[in-house]
């Protein structure tokens, strides 16, 4: 066999010939997605908000230092309304503190702060809801709804200021926040 000197082979192409080829002449403009790692996102973003979904609603968050008393027949919360809690020293609304215990007149029924800042979010409320075309009926009582978070440990007199207050704003609807005694085979819920 003889010693040939080697050739441009028939199939091999310049890179230069295949870029000039490829795009005639050009670069292109439009680069390709890869959506592999974008459907990979947005599918871990979906479970994550699947899992903190809660299917039974969870209305309000328990305060810190606060032990709910226990209750056996009990109806789990289906409406938002302001949270008034209760502790040993002091009431809060919506978590802001409206009064302290030494704050408070032993000879006064209610809670002036507290009467103070609910007339005005049911005022407001009720202008919002006139402004969209329903305005409340004068003859029925406003329909809006506070739910009470008393620690078991709290005075009842604090309770019982809390709910003057609540009465002198305007307020029928009063639910309080109680632990579900456990059933059997069951675990305790709040309600």
């Amino acid at each position: 066999m003889s010693i040939e000197v080697p050739k441009r082979r028939k199939y091999f192409k310049p890179i230069g010939f295949l870029r000039a080829h490829a795009h005639g002449g050009k670069k292109s403009v439009s680069a390709e997605l890869n959506l592999t790692a974008m459907v990979d996102m947005f599918t871990v973003i979906v479970i994550f908000l699947l899992q903190s979904f809660s299917a039974n609603g969870e209305i309000m968050v328990v305060a810190e230092g606060l032990t709910m008393p226990e209750a056996a027949n009990s109806a789990e919360l289906n409406e938002r309304g302001a949270v008034v809690t209760l502790l040993d020293d002091k009431v809060l609304l919506e978590g802001v503190e409206m009064a302290t215990l030494s704050e408070m007149d032993p000879a006064d029924v209610r809670i002036p702060a507290l009467v103070e800042k609910l007339t005005q979010m049911r005022e407001l409320d009720e202008k919002l809801k006139a402004a969209q075309g329903k305005p409340r009926n004068p003859n029925e009582p406003y329909d809006g709804s506070v739910i009470i978070q008393a620690d078991e440990d709290v005075d009842f007199i604090l309770v019982r200021k809390a709910l003057a207050s609540l009465n002198e704003a305007g307020y029928a609807k009063i639910k309080f926040a109680v632990m579900g005694v456990i059933a059997e085979g069951g675990e305790a819920k709040e309600e």
